[in-house]
């Protein structure tokens, strides 16, 4: 939720509001859990690097690169995976899928 907020932050937004749409669902046997804004989406060149420790594009003092890859060592620890859509400069969509139970 905060890299959503943040990215919004870090855009100028001319004929819509800025946004953070939360959804969560159960589908094909899969509990998904689906975050999405249109702030300023991540550059291709970093979706390799976002789950990494201590990865950041933040400037130094606003934040430690810690919150994705803790995010994602949970989901991982919950049989879960993690994925994520972006277009740089309309929306980014991170997407937890967890198997159902019950």
């Amino acid at each position: 939720m905060q890299n959503s907020l943040d990215a919004l932050k870090g855009k100028a937004f001319e004929g819509e509001q800025p946004a953070v749409w939360i959804e969560g669902r159960v589908e094909g046997g899969k509990s998904l859990l689906i975050v999405r804004d249109n702030g300023s989406g991540i550059e291709s060149h970093h979706l390799d690097k976002i789950f990494d420790p201590f990865f950041t594009t933040k400037d130094v003092g606003e934040g430690m690169g810690l919150g994705l890859s803790i995010c994602y060592r949970i989901v991982q620890e919950c049989e879960g995976r993690i994925s994520v859509r972006t277009e740089r400069g309309k929306f980014c969509e991170f997407t937890l899928e967890f198997p159902a139970k019950g």
